[in-house]
């Protein structure tokens, strides 16, 4: 499953996936199941950065770059949310589809 990104939707990444053995699942354009970012990321980042100043863009990029630091945990978690989302959404699907 990938994004509508021109990357993604190029021929020669097409030729490659489908060499490669992979099946590409359609998915709706907006899907909130498979939005990680809005539901995992953001909010905890949000609460952290809350009520911060910044004078530069080097200060911007080192607030949640240290907050990633002082959460090792917080990708494996992601990425094992991410997966057992997709998983539903493929079973759904193929419920709905028979």
């Amino acid at each position: 499953m990938h994004n509508n990104v021109p990357a993604h939707q190029a021929l020669a990444t097409q030729k490659k996936l489908a060499c490669l053995g992979f099946h590409c699942l359609d998915h709706p354009p907006y899907s909130p199941d498979l939005a990680l970012s809005d539901y995992h990321l953001f909010p905890g980042l949000k609460k952290q950065l809350e009520g911060s100043h910044f004078w530069s863009n080097v200060e911007v990029v080192a607030a949640p770059e240290t907050w990633f630091d002082g959460h090792p945990e917080f990708f494996l978690s992601a990425l094992q949310k991410l997966e057992q989302w997709a998983k539903k959404c493929i079973e759904l699907h193929w419920e709905y589809v028979e």
